[in-house]
């Protein structure tokens, strides 16, 4: 007799925490691809990107799964889980906004079940609704059990949320850029001068050309960028009508995710 695939998955339906996530803008990037061949490399190499920042950990239920614009990943709702859901988000969008990639989602915890060949689960939805309520804005909002959770597992977890307004929690994924000093020196430092720098051209060139809601988001993110970054004096300001300057030597990666297989 030949064991379905639901047997071979089992039932591992349980409490985690999901993240859903949007690559905003992604539908014209593949619209563009398909005339152009130089954007069709370029599109690979964001997916090439999503796929080589993220990785599953076993030890924690750390699961992604990917398609088209569309990325889910998952942890077990523990603090581990959660501290590796925090880190993901924040070095997939670090790394994406080197690409002049933003992205929105939601993250929520409850029931669900993230296997090789399903996921599903009620935490799947809230955390799609979750994405979608946030719709106007470049970021992860998260869900009121996840700022619980978070005040309850201490201060360096709410250190990776920002408010936004009253109530109102995002990942706070400019926080390696707000805490980055040049100064002091050492063996194995990330020097973020040119990732910084990218951030602010690709932002003035969107406030130099784009209109409607494309504009609002990066007059968005020029706030949340001047509010707790360019304010402590390493970066400068993101200002409209500033002309962008692309003199940096281009798109790196600069986080990765990288962890055992305990």
């Amino acid at each position: 007799m030949t064991q379905s695939v639901c047997d071979e998955e089992g039932d591992d339906y349980k409490d985690r925490y999901v993240a859903y996530l949007d690559l905003l803008g992604f539908k014209t990037q593949v619209e563009s691809a398909e005339r152009n061949p130089v954007e069709r490399a370029r599109l690979r190499e964001i997916l090439s990107l999503v796929r080589d920042t993220l990785c599953e950990i076993p030890s924690v239920g750390m699961r992604f799964t990917y398609f088209s614009d569309c990325i889910v990943f998952s942890a077990n709702r523990t603090a581990d889980g959660l501290w590796e859901i925090f880190e993901s988000i924040e070095f997939l969008t670090f790394n994406l906004l080197q690409y002049d990639v933003f992205v929105r989602g939601g993250l929520v915890g409850g029931g669900a079940h993230h296997g090789k060949d399903f996921v599903y689960g009620t935490a799947i939805n809230r955390a799609v609704e979750l994405e979608r309520y946030c719709a106007k804005y470049p970021i992860t909002l998260v869900s009121q059990e996840i700022f619980d959770d978070a005040k309850n597992y201490g201060e360096r977890f709410l250190a990776r949320l920002f408010e936004d307004s009253p109530q109102r929690y995002f990942v706070h994924y400019l926080r390696q850029y707000a805490e980055y000093r040049r100064k002091p020196v050492y063996v194995g430092k990330a020097v973020m001068d040119d990732p910084g720098l990218r951030v602010i051209d690709f932002v003035c060139h969107r406030l130099n050309t784009s209109t409607g809601t494309v504009r609002a988001k990066a007059e968005w993110l020029r706030a949340y960028w001047n509010r707790t970054v360019a304010v402590h004096g390493v970066f400068s300001s993101i200002e409209p009508g500033v002309e962008e300057r692309y003199i940096s030597c281009g798109p790196t990666i600069m986080m990765l995710r990288i962890a055992g297989g305990g």
